[in-house]
């Protein structure tokens, strides 16, 4: 049978569809940008959006657009080919990948309703959306949106929602289950915000609203609003222990296997016996500062992996 699936890879409610970004078949004249491009790998392009103050930048991996100065936008752009390189390279083991194709598509709102209004309804609490579509185990659009009136938002919802486009190159047959996706995206998030997660994470947990690893693993579809807190503390908490006692190829080896298997022959099979006692460990790892722990581990891992192999 023909796989054809636009998957929403995001925290969000709501599918969002791809649109077309500003013209920018228009290279800008100035010879300092053409240099610049040559130097940095970052072409800029004047769009043709009505604020004219619209640039789009094109890298190997990336077209992004954003009303910004050429300089806000050449650093976006560099530090997007950083990021993708390093998680790549963590998760995929992939130190020399070849450039997306199709490129992956960026734009950066300026408001609150404008984002609303491109991504859809029930993306209000959200400052982030990754758009992916699957089409016979190859992903054929990639995109992500992004709200500039947000806090941290190149901090903290550009590195999540790349992951999960990053992610979806090993998934491109079928999709990633959400609490895998989630729980390694939360990973390039900041110890700050896991932390936080974490802390939400134990407020439910102490009212009961919580899930066996069982049915975490089943969950097929991102949970209703009064489950998140639990369902994204737990897939955070779940694949931090994973990386406690193995690598990340082990851990995607897991995932896989445990869409076809019950999760405790999966979780034998690939781990042995270093997580026998696994929803002991899950419980330990929520009323303590493991995972914190190991979110710190996790972030100055990653950056140190993007400063070796693609330094500034």
């Amino acid at each position: 049978m023909r796989l054809v699936a636009a998957v929403l890879l995001a925290t969000l409610c709501a599918v969002s569809p791809i649109f077309a970004l500003a013209d920018d078949r228009h290279p800008p004249n100035s010879q300092s940008s053409k240099s610049t491009a040559a130097e940095s790998g970052v072409a800029l392009y004047r769009s043709s959006c009505p604020c004219h103050q619209c640039w789009v930048a094109r890298t190997a991996n990336f077209r992004i657009q954003w009303c910004t100065s050429e300089a806000n936008l050449r650093q976006l752009a560099e530090r997007c080919e950083r990021l993708v390189t390093g998680a790549k390279l963590a998760w995929l083991g992939d130190a020399h990948p070849q450039a997306w194709t199709p490129q992956c598509e960026v734009v950066v709102h300026a408001q609150l309703g404008d984002y609303v209004a491109c991504v859809g309804p029930g993306s209000e609490r959200t400052s982030g959306c990754a758009t992916i579509r699957l089409d016979e185990g190859r992903v054929v659009a990639r995109r992500i949106d992004l709200r500039s009136d947000a806090d941290d938002w190149d901090k903290e919802s550009l590195p999540h929602e790349l992951m999960h486009v990053v992610l979806a190159d090993h998934f491109s047959n079928e999709r990633i289950p959400p609490w895998a996706d989630e729980g390694i995206a939360m990973l390039a998030e900041s110890p700050e915000k896991l932390k936080r997660r974490l802390t939400e994470l134990r407020r439910v947990a102490g009212q009961g609203t919580i899930y066996s690893i069982g049915d975490l693993i089943g969950v097929r579809s991102r949970p209703q609003p009064a489950f998140r807190d639990a369902f994204n503390g737990q897939s955070f908490a779940l694949v931090n222990l994973l990386l406690e006692h193995g690598t990340p190829r082990q851990c995607l080896e897991f995932v896989e296997a445990s869409r076809n298997q019950d999760w405790r022959t999966a979780l034998h099979n690939v781990y042995g016996n270093r997580l026998s006692d696994l929803e002991q460990n899950m419980s330990d790892s929520i009323w303590t500062e493991r995972a914190a722990r190991g979110a710190r581990y996790a972030t100055v891992s990653l950056q140190s992996q993007v400063a070796e192999h693609h330094p500034r």
